[in-house]
């Protein structure tokens, strides 16, 4: 009888105290639980997201296995790519990385495609980020004059 008791008399505080907040309702959903949630605020993951999406789906289309992974390198970069430059503020300080990788997802898929073959997708990664680099170091620097830069 003890050891029954021993086992029930801890069960029954576990419902006591477990039980109700198990079985509690959740509280209403506001607008400022979704606040930091929308395709707004994150445009630029949303459009390489999408583009990504719209190249594995021409991949699937196209054929199966590597074809999805071609469409999202060329999609995802494509979006990217774009993005970037209809847009002067995006990426902010990490404008150039977010260039350089998009170019370079856009140019390793490219080469893997044309190729078809590793040497292609390694020749498509190395073309999209030295064309990108090259590129940028050859703009002038737009940003807000300093000490040190002249207008």
């Amino acid at each position: 009888m003890k050891r029954f008791l021993g086992i029930l008399l801890p069960l029954c505080l576990l419902v006591t105290f477990v039980a109700p907040a198990a079985f509690a309702a959740d509280r209403e959903v506001t607008a400022r639980d979704l606040q930091g949630i929308n395709a707004k605020r994150h445009r630029y993951l949303f459009s390489v997201a999408g583009g990504a999406a719209i190249g594995a789906a021409v991949g699937v289309l196209v054929g199966s296995g590597n074809d999805v992974t071609k469409g999202m390198l060329i999609g995802g970069g494509a979006a990217s790519t774009a993005y970037v430059h209809a847009n002067r503020n995006a990426g902010g300080a990490w404008r150039p990385w977010t260039m350089l990788l998009g170019h370079t997802a856009l140019g390793s898929g490219l080469g893997w495609t044309i190729c078809g073959c590793d040497d292609g997708l390694v020749a498509g990664t190395l073309i999209g980020a030295g064309s990108s680099a090259i590129w940028q170091a050859s703009q002038p620097n737009r940003g807000r004059p300093t000490a040190q830069t002249r207008p």
